[in-house]
């Protein structure tokens, strides 16, 4: 079943420096033959992956408002939609809110933020986009001191697209989680793709999620094809700023190759979880929350850090009897025999550094003290406190983006939040008197640098 190491006898340390992201030349040179295609046939290239992978009869690749209010939802469902959109947007307001505190309308002239004359966007046949005026545009902080006036602005990106993994599984989660976000941090237009199922439409809550959220529009498409397509624009499909969401390692390496022809949330490998455990911790509890991050796939991780033998192996018995029962069982197996570890540390201090090497995607803390427990992580996407916060609640509805940095990469990445959103634009304009003061400056490091137009362009000015 799972692999248990002892720190008293085992590198855990060592281990754990051995995960990575998988890779394999196979997928790579599948994933750029893709892209390719893309490149050169467009939309056709795109149903043509479309047929091949999820939907051999479909028709159409865009889906549309229209498509989606012929969705049927049952009354629960649409419930459950509309509270996990509310706590999603309520939260990811709030965190603009509290980013921007302090912040002023931006006094130096700003150019417009309409697109210029003369140069059309990429847009979509009778698709309009909206430069609405968002209250962030107009939005930043300067300084006016001896120096002249400097300071930021903070902007909207114009353009998102969210991809939507599909498959054996739909995720009208994912629509919410990813495109709410986007939309509190002042986005224009947000487009999704999503693999459409093999009778070719989509899952009526994804349709339902999709027309809740005000999703511009949908891409009946999957997999590597799906990010060139918004990497890359189509005839159907916009190019956009940035693509954010969760998928496959094909969807993944699509995104590692077409970094810096989009933005991009991160280079994501499988999900992961990591739980840890103290004498108080209530085997059934903890038990639940770390097969519920490893429910997706076979090659998902489940981390099970423990200070007390006793009470790792009562868990564990418990990881047992609850896989016997689930419906998964195969799944769950494979994740637990494959990348998955039970850790015994010396004490509470050692569990919290095998957490920190491990950078888990979800952890959850169930000791004595949780919040006291937090204050020694640095390193986890998602941290949920107490036996009253299970796995679940961060994947559907408490608010955060259940989108998370993977692989350890939480050391460094960040959940998608409005941030992954905005950008910031730095502004200076000085007087005369300004670039007096900072003339010797420029133009000794445009010496010593050995760029003597460098401090030419200041040195000019003063020669009228």
């Amino acid at each position: 079943m799972i692999t248990i190491l002892d720190t008293t006898t085992s590198d855990v340390f060592a281990t754990i420096r051995q995960r990575s992201v998988h890779r394999s030349a196979e997928t790579e040179t599948v994933v750029s033959e893709m892209i390719e295609d893309v490149r050169q046939r467009g939309d056709e290239a795109l149903l043509d992956s479309a047929r091949r992978f999820d939907a051999p009869g479909l028709t159409k690749l865009v889906s549309e408002p229209a498509d989606w209010a012929q969705a049927q939802v049952s009354a629960g469902t649409l419930q459950a939609l509309e509270r996990a959109l509310y706590q999603v947007q309520a939260f990811h307001s709030q965190q603009l809110i509290a980013l921007t505190q302090g912040w002023s309308p931006f006094e130096l002239q700003p150019a417009t933020e309409r697109h210029a004359e003369g140069q059309p966007l990429h847009v979509l046949p009778n698709f309009e986009y909206r430069w609405e005026k968002h209250p962030l545009q107009h939005q930043g902080w300067k300084r006016s001191e001896s120096t002249g006036a400097v300071g930021q602005r903070l902007l909207p990106l114009r353009t998102v697209g969210a991809y939507v993994p599909g498959g054996n599984a739909s995720y009208p989660s994912s629509v919410i989680m990813n495109v709410i976000p986007a939309q509190c941090a002042g986005v224009n237009a947000v487009f999704v793709t999503t693999p459409a199922r093999r009778d070719g439409t989509l899952h009526p809550a994804v349709m339902a999620a999709l027309a809740m959220c005000g999703v511009a529009r949908a891409f009946c498409v999957g997999g590597a094809a799906a990010i060139a397509g918004l990497a890359l624009g189509t005839e159907s499909i916009p190019r956009v700023d940035k693509v954010v969401g969760p998928g496959n390692r094909f969807v993944n390496e699509a995104k590692r190759q077409l970094w810096g022809q989009v933005g991009l949330d991160g280079y994501a490998g499988p999900s992961e979880v990591a739980v840890l455990i103290d004498t108080t911790s209530r085997a059934k509890y903890a038990a639940a929350d770390l097969l519920t991050q490893i429910e997706h796939a076979p090659d998902n991780a489940g981390f099970l850090v423990a200070t007390n033998r006793a009470k790792l192996d009562e868990t564990l018995a418990e990881v047992e009897r609850q896989v016997a029962e689930a419906p998964r069982e195969a799944t769950f197996r494979q994740a637990l025999a494959g990348a998955s570890l039970a850790i015994l540390a010396r004490d509470e201090a050692e569990a919290c550094a095998i957490i920190n090497a491990i950078a888990p995607e979800h952890l959850s803390i169930a000791t004595r003290d949780p919040e006291a427990t937090m204050a020694r992580i640095h390193n986890a996407g998602c941290v949920l406190l107490g036996e009253w916060s299970p796995e679940s609640v961060g994947d559907f509805a408490a608010g955060p983006s259940h989108t998370l940095p993977t692989s350890g990469s939480a050391r460094f990445g960040s959940p998608v939040n409005v941030l992954d959103f905005l950008k910031v634009q730095s502004v200076i304009r000085l007087s005369r008197e300004d670039l007096t003061d900072l003339a010797p400056t420029v133009e000794a490091f445009g010496d010593m640098e050995g760029f003597p137009a460098h401090a030419c362009g200041s040195r000019v000015r003063f020669e009228d």
